[in-house]
C-alpha cells in the first residue's frame, strides 16, 4: 500500500518511512506541510497518510482539514503523529478529521498495528464503494446481475427493471426450487412438475406457481423476502476481492420485484421487525411462529432498548440511533429520522469489529464526515447487538457525545469481554 509520510524533521521522518517500508509498503516523505498538501490535492493521491502535527507552513491539524474538504470519493485515512499527548490536543486532532493518533515517542509494533487497521478501512471502505456503484449500475439498467467474489466464494443479486428478483450463494443450494422445498409447505411432487412447466413454456418458475394457484402472491412474496433478505446479509458479510455488474441480454418476467434499498441498505433488513417511527411509536407485525429467524425479541428486551435509544436522543447534537441484533441480522429498533443513519456504514464497521482477530478490547468505532459524528457501541455480548448513533458535528462534542452514549447502554455483567486488535478505530466517509 501506498503511504504518505509528512514530517519537517528528516530523521523522523526516515525513521518511520523505513518502518513502514520494511512490511511491504512504499513510502513518499513531504519535507513539510506544504509539500504534503500538492500530494494530497493531486491525482492518486495515498491512501493512508501519517503526519506530524508540528511543521512549518501548513501544520498537521490544517493538512487535515484542507484533506477532508477535498470531499474525495476516494478514502484517505490519516494518522497524526505528535509528541503531544494531553487529551484536549488529541481530541483535537480527532475534531479536525484524524482517524488516528500516534504520540512521540512510539514503539515499532504500534505503528505496524495502527497501519493494518488503516489498510483494512480503506479496503472496508473501497468495496463499500465499489459494491454501491454495482447496485447504482444494476438499478439504472433493464436487466443483470451484481456479482461479488470473494475467494471462491461468488453471491449473485439478480435485477430485472431495477428491482430485486432473486440473491443466491455458490456455496450452498439457493434456486427458488430449493427455497421453495425448504420453506414452504408445497410437496416435492409439485414443485417438480411446476421446474418442468417453467422450463417447458419459457416463462419464470415464481409465475407457475401463481397461475396454478399453488401459492397466493402474499406467501409467495413473504417466502422470497425472507430468503433474498437472508442472502443479501451473508452476500454482504464477504471480503470483495471483485465486485462488477454484469447485464443480461435476455430476460423472463419476473411477476415479483422488490426494492433494492430493503435488503441492501440494511433499513431494517426484515419487514416483520418492529419498526420506530420518528416520533418513537412501534409499528410492524409479528412474524410467523414457524419461523424462528424471524421472530421478534420480547417486549420487555425491547423496553430496555427503547429506553437507551431514548436517552441517547437526549444527548446535545444526537440526531438518530438504532440497535443491530447479529442473532437475527436486523435492526431491531430505530429513533429519529433513519436518513441521517448511514446504515450501509455502520454493517461495515460492525463487520469490521465481528471479523477482528484476538488483541485489545475495543471501545467504540468512531467514524467521522464533514456533516456527521457516527459512534458504533456493543449494547450485549449474549445475544451479541450493537448500537449506532449519528450526531451533528456542528453541534456535538465528541468527547461529550462518547461519555454520554457509553452512559446510556446497561451493565451487562455476565458478558466475557470480546477482544479486538485496537482500543479505537475511527474512519472518515
Amino acid at each position: 500500500m501506498k503511504i504518505l509520510v509528512a514530517d519537517d524533521d528528516p530523521i523522523s521522518a526516515l525513521v518511520l518511512s523505513n518502518l513502514l517500508a520494511a512490511s511491504g509498503h512504499e513510502c513518499q516523505v513531504a519535507q513539510d506541510g506544504n509539500e504534503a498538501w500538492e500530494i494530497l490535492r493531486g491525482e492518486n493521491p495515498p491512501p493512508v497518510v501519517f503526519i506530524d502535527w508540528m511543521m512549518p507552513g501548513i501544520d498537521g491539524l490544517e493538512l487535515t482539514r484542507r484533506t477532508r474538504a477535498l470531499g474525495r470519493a476516494t478514502y484517505t485515512y490519516i494518522v497524526i503523529v505528535s509528541a503531544l499527548n494531553r487529551q484536549e490536543e488529541v481530541l483535537l486532532g480527532y475534531e479536525a478529521g484524524a482517524d488516528d493518533f500516534i504520540t512521540k515517542p512510539y514503539r515499532p509494533e504500534e505503528v505496524i498495528a495502527r497501519q493494518r487497521v488503516a489498510e483494512r478501512v480503506v479496503q472496508t471502505t473501497s468495496s463499500r464503494a465499489s459494491l454501491s456503484g454495482a447496485l447504482r449500475e444494476a438499478a439504472e439498467s433493464k436487466a443483470g446481475s451484481v456479482v461479488v467474489r470473494s475467494g471462491t466464494t461468488i453471491g449473485r443479486i439478480v435485477f430485472q427493471q431495477g428491482k430485486v428478483v432473486w440473491a443466491s450463494l455458490s456455496t450452498e443450494p439457493s434456486s427458488l426450487a430449493h427455497m421453495l422445498a425448504s420453506k414452504s409447505a408445497l410437496d416435492d411432487e409439485d414443485i417438480r412438475e411446476a421446474v418442468e412447466e417453467s422450463n417447458a413454456a419459457g416463462i419464470s418458475l415464481a409465475q407457475v406457481i401463481l397461475n396454478w394457484g399453488l401459492l397466493s402472491e402474499e406467501t409467495l412474496r413473504s417466502l422470497m423476502r425472507a430468503w433474498i433478505s437472508q442472502q443479501v446479509t451473508t452476500i454482504s458479510l464477504l471480503e470483495p476481492s471483485a465486485v462488477l455488474f454484469a447485464p443480461f441480454s435476455r430476460t423472463v418476467d419476473a411477476p415479483i420485484l422488490f426494492d433494492y434499498e430493503d435488503f441492501v441498505a440494511l433499513r431494517l433488513v426484515d419487514q416483520s421487525a418492529p419498526r420506530l417511527t420518528a416520533a418513537g411509536d412501534t409499528a410492524g407485525n409479528t412474524a410467523p411462529a414457524n419461523s424462528a429467524e424471524q421472530l421478534s425479541p420480547d417486549e420487555a428486551d425491547l423496553d430496555e432498548v427503547r429506553e437507551c435509544l431514548d436517552r441517547a436522543m437526549a444527548i446535545e447534537g444526537v440526531l438518530s440511533s438504532a440497535l443491530y441484533d447479529t442473532q437475527t441480522a436486523r435492526w431491531l429498533l430505530t429513533r429519529g429520522d433513519e436518513r441521517d443513519l448511514d446504515l450501509d456504514l455502520a454493517w461495515r464497521n460492525i463487520k469490521l469489529a465481528m471479523s477482528a482477530p484476538a488483541g485489545d478490547e475495543i471501545d467504540d468505532i468512531i467514524i467521522s464526515t464533514s456533516d456527521h459524528i457516527y459512534i458504533l457501541r456493543h449494547y450485549s455480548r449474549s445475544p451479541l447487538r450493537f448500537v449506532f448513533l449519528a450526531a451533528d458535528r456542528a453541534r456535538a462534542r465528541l468527547g461529550m457525545v462518547r461519555r454520554s452514549f457509553a452512559g446510556c447502554i446497561p451493565s451487562d455483567p455476565s458478558a466475557t469481554p470480546v477482544r479486538y486488535p485496537f482500543p479505537l478505530a475511527l474512519a472518515s466517509a
